[in-house]
């Protein structure tokens, strides 16, 4: 049988139809445009399907303030995007714990990988926090405030994790160099003869900017909601959140950059340009 066939004669059937009784029938008069894959009543959401059992459906999407208890309508905007925060940078740890596994066994270019991947899900997290930003109001938030208890980012234990591996990625590379008798002045300066510690090194510098922009973007979006002079449900002064925006976590590999600009013939100023 088609496959058109096939879909169409399944959304047709009865309820509680087996999957040979709708192989069997015969194909829809009348069939569904929206393209779903099952009749209407299928018991989708019961944690019956594969998919669900996979995913554990029902315990995730239970784990959300029930809508008719929550105190803003923007609070399930609120409390999805922290949680899916908590889940990505989960991914991230993992692949970090692999990327510090790999420069341990000097397989650089897979360690690259990895942080190409922890990368794309900083980009997820700062769309998230843009998110908020956008969408939930000044008079919403203070709302949603009433029900965090003394609740802080800073809590994050996602958060907390990534900033505690910062010293073990660092050692890593380290080694890592000190393994192959290169610094990082020469992996730079000739970084042709040396283009996969380069690489590496790179993409260190990339998941700190990373890091840098999405702490940015959370200072932004506390700085639309509650404002730059306000104190957290901690009663701290949100000024503390701009000690953590000016961290970086690999300064060494920034610091040469500066000073192999000021050793350029031009540091100081090249000629003017002249016209013919």
């Amino acid at each position: 049988m088609k496959e058109s066939a096939v879909s169409e004669s399944f959304l047709n059937q009865p309820e509680g139809a087996s999957a040979s009784q709708v192989e069997n029938s015969h194909p829809a008069r009348h069939p569904d445009v929206t393209g779903r894959y099952y009749v209407p009543g299928f018991p989708i959401g019961e944690g019956k399907t594969d998919y669900e059992k996979y995913l554990r459906t029902p315990e995730l999407l239970s784990l959300q303030t029930p809508l008719e208890q929550a105190v803003s309508p923007e609070e399930p905007l609120f409390q999805l995007t922290h949680q899916a925060s908590e889940l990505w940078m989960k991914l991230m740890l993992i692949e970090l714990e692999r990327a510090i596994g790999f420069m341990d066994e000097d397989k650089i270019l897979m360690a690259c990988r990895c942080f190409r991947l922890v990368d794309d899900c900083q980009m997820v997290l700062m769309m998230q926090v843009d998110l908020i930003a956008r969408h939930i109001s000044i008079v919403e938030y203070a709302k949603i405030r009433t029900v965090l208890g003394q609740g802080s980012g800073m809590e994050s234990p996602g958060f907390n994790r990534l900033l505690e591996m910062v010293p073990r990625l660092w050692e890593s590379f380290a080694s890592l160099l000190a393994r192959r008798e290169k610094t990082i002045r020469e992996i730079y300066t000739d970084y042709e003869g040396n283009i996969e510690l380069h690489t590496l090194a790179e993409a260190l510098v990339d998941y700190d900017d990373l890091f840098h922009k999405w702490r940015s973007h959370h200072f932004a979006l506390v700085a639309r909601t509650i404002g730059t002079e306000a104190n957290s449900l901690k009663g701290l002064s949100t000024q503390v959140l701009q000690k953590g925006v000016k961290t970086r976590f690999f300064p060494e590999l920034l610091d040469l950059r500066s000073i192999l600009t000021n050793e350029s013939p031009v540091a100081y100023g090249g000629q003017p340009l002249t016209q013919d």
